[in-house]
């Protein structure tokens, strides 16, 4: 997989995940980090690399109650086949082989879904050998 498509497979992931929980939901994406070096022996070797990215979207309904959004992110969540690693408040750690790692949380007003995730470690075109 190169890097965008990395990017893309975690994109289309946490938006099919807001929009089971919000359907008519318009989540904004932002690629924080492009291409950050990772694996090899001490965890930083510019022949792999990932991406660090939030997907975010806010109900359109202001009658949410954002526990119970919560737990309707955790249904899907193990629905979608993630292991979910913790949860903290409306806060959880989750990871899926060929997608990466995400970290998503309900917001309270307005309530929303924020995920931010790593991409996996994937072979940098640039300098794979």
């Amino acid at each position: 997989m190169t890097p965008e498509e990395s990017r893309q497979v975690l994109i289309t992931e946490a938006k099919a995940i807001i929009h089971a929980v919000f359907p008519d939901a318009d989540p904004l994406v932002a690629v924080q980090v492009t291409d950050a070096p990772c694996g090899g022996l001490v965890g930083t070797d510019d022949t792999s690399v990932t991406s660090v990215l939030t997907v975010r979207s806010n109900t359109a309904d202001d009658t949410s109650n954002p526990d119970k959004v919560f737990q309707e992110v955790l249904t899907v969540l193990r629905q979608r086949g993630w292991t979910i690693n913790y949860t903290k408040g409306r806060v959880a750690g989750a990871e899926r082989t060929g997608v990466g790692g995400i970290s998503v949380g309900v917001a309270d007003s307005p309530v929303g879904i924020n995920i931010g995730g790593d991409t996996e470690c994937v072979k940098n075109p640039e300098r794979a050998t």
